[in-house]
């Protein structure tokens, strides 16, 4: 029994200075990484084309993803009126900026 565990305490140690001895693993740094996606819609008639590209760096890997299809015009539409409703909303908060800084149309102090 104590041949067996004075192998077994052996075999460890040298696993143990084996580990020790191999260089660090070289690791990719977490910090770097970078998406582009690219979207194009295109409306002819009652359905609206639309087509997708997206990239990404991450983890040491370049991924890249497209993807095509037709769908019903009234979602084109859809998207189209909430991203000027957007836009319209976005500007009103900037000019209200410009115009009106301290808020004293918004009833502020």
């Amino acid at each position: 029994m104590t041949r067996e565990l004075d192998r077994l305490r052996q075999n460890f140690l040298r696993l143990i200075e084996e580990e020790q001895q191999k260089p660090p693993a070289v690791r990719q740094p977490s910090g770097f990484g970078f998406r582009y996606s690219y979207t194009e819609i295109t409306a002819q008639g009652g359905t609206a084309h639309v087509r997708r590209k997206e990239t990404r760096y991450e983890d040491g890997k370049l991924v890249t993803e497209e993807c095509e299809g037709d769908v019903d015009r009234t979602h084109y539409e859809q998207a189209v009126r909430q991203s000027q409703q957007m836009v319209v909303e976005q500007m009103q908060q900037m000019m209200r900026l410009f115009f009106d800084p301290f808020g004293i149309g918004r009833g502020g102090k």
